[in-house]
């Protein structure tokens, strides 16, 4: 009997420690899906997403004072001004625009820019970007119309348009650029071999020019016995 009860107790203890053991894993297992999981360290540097800026192109070439190419290969064509021609197939080099296209060389061709757009006016007919271009803080714009170099077109209407008036008004003013009338101006040259077929207002204000010009030149109008 001392053997069947010494095989009871020790059968009882057995199985009351594999109930431990079955009991404390269970534990475990439940601590480890419960434990959360340690996330690596942090680089010493914070990383923080920096705000896309403006994107910057490059003025490629000038194709007219008014007209340029990207290094994108965008033309973009400058909204709001006109400037004379140089590259038109129709029409011959237009006085002053070489001139005009060689301040634009000069000054920006090969300088990064920002464009500026019209809402609702982004392209023209010729699918070339409009746009008010930028470059090293200068409005080339209204740069162009300041120095005499083109005039504010007013064709269709745009934001900057009264200052791009202003802008034409001042350098008519101070016969900048384009606006310097001088005796070797052709244009003057030719009013004058037309002169009898203006019109009588036509007459009074090429009369007015050739005062300005006089009082401006007055060495040029003496007789050549003087």
């Amino acid at each position: 009997m001392n053997i069947f009860k010494d095989k009871y107790i020790t059968t009882v203890i057995l199985s009351a420690f594999i109930v431990l053991l079955l009991i404390w894993g269970a534990r475990f297992t439940l601590t480890l899906k419960e434990k959360p999981v340690r996330p690596d360290k942090p680089d010493s540097t914070p990383h923080t997403k920096e705000k896309p800026g403006p994107e910057l192109s490059y003025i490629k070439r000038v194709i007219d004072a008014d007209t340029i190419v990207l290094s994108s290969g965008e033309t973009v064509r400058l909204i709001g001004i006109d400037a004379p021609e140089t590259n038109h197939p129709e029409l011959p080099v237009q006085r002053f625009g070489q001139e005009a296209k060689d301040f634009m060389i000069k000054n920006f061709q090969g300088l990064p820019c920002v464009l500026e757009y019209e809402p609702e006016n982004m392209r023209d007919k010729y699918g070339r970007l409009l746009a008010y271009v930028f470059s090293n803080n200068v409005l080339i714009n209204a740069k162009l119309i300041e120095r005499g170099y083109a005039w504010a077109y007013t064709r269709f209407p745009f934001k900057r348009m009264d200052e791009f008036i202003y802008l034409e008004q001042s350098a008519r003013h101070h016969q900048y650029g384009l606006w310097n009338f001088s005796l070797r101006d052709g244009r003057i040259t030719n009013l004058i071999k037309k002169y009898e077929s203006l019109s009588i207002a036509g007459k009074e204000k090429l009369d007015e020019v050739m005062e300005e010009l006089g009082r401006q030149y007055p060495a040029q109008n003496k007789p050549d016995n003087e």
